[in-house]
């Protein structure tokens, strides 16, 4: 079973991560026309940590927490990707032993096609595992694994900077049927709060001021705030206090 680490639910990573899986899935959803949600899970000496999901079903805390095993679990076994198209196809060519930990229950939520990534975390030597849970039989093509992973990247990033911060108070983690714009704004508003070690009010001023002063719509200049800090550029230490 995964655990949930104390601090991170609600909080930061979690608040980050689930934001940038509201991203992924809007991305999924208009290439492939199908439903999808997804977990993110991660691996540090030898414990599992259920980080972040998006979705009602898979998704859920509860569900993604309850299960024993799952593509997680192999994607941060073996560290390589795990891809399978038809989930019920497979099931039933070769059912194994973990069939009620997540085969049985993955497949009566409503999804056969499942894609589980992995991503190496800096700090810790763990890693991260990305899963998709797709509706669609044979939705998740080159196209999906490749964004997959691009985004666990940065889900690993995320925790790697977020994983020396204590916990603070924080809004609830975006629902799904927030859209990615407003996910953009509030991943950059947490940024901000840590970075800066402000409150959610001066964050959300901060981004207007920057909004205002560059001549460009928040939501870029948000989007450009999350880049800056997963990436470590330089450009990020200006949103420092000064």
């Amino acid at each position: 079973m995964a655990d949930v680490c104390a601090v991170w639910p609600g909080t930061e990573p979690a608040r980050s991560v689930a934001a940038v899986l509201e991203d992924l899935l809007e991305i999924v959803a208009g290439r492939t026309g199908t439903l999808a949600e997804g977990t993110v899970h991660a691996r540090r000496r030898g414990t599992d940590w259920y980080v972040a999901g998006s979705g009602d079903r898979m998704g859920r805390t509860d569900q993604a927490v309850s299960v024993v095993h799952g593509p997680w679990s192999t994607v941060l076994d073996a560290r390589r990707p795990v891809v399978l198209p038809d989930l019920r196809r497979t099931h039933d060519a070769a059912p194994g032993p973990d069939d009620v930990g997540w085969w049985r229950p993955t497949l009566d939520a409503g999804f056969r096609c499942v894609v589980a990534v992995p991503a190496a975390l800096a700090r810790g030597g763990g890693h991260a595992a990305l899963t998709l849970y797709l509706e669609d039989a044979g939705t998740c093509g080159p196209e999906v694994v490749r964004r997959a992973a691009g985004f666990a990247d940065q889900v690993a990033s995320l925790i790697d900077l977020h994983s020396t911060i204590p916990a603070r108070v924080s809004g609830p983690v975006p629902s799904a049927s927030v859209g990615p714009t407003r996910a953009t704004v509030d991943h950059a508003v947490g940024v901000l709060m840590e970075v800066r070690g402000c409150g959610q009010d001066e964050a959300r001023h901060v981004l207007a001021v920057l909004a205002g002063e560059q001549g460009r719509p928040l939501e870029t200049v948000a989007q450009q705030v999350v880049l800056h800090a997963v990436r470590g550029t330089s450009d990020g230490r200006s949103l420092r206090r000064g």
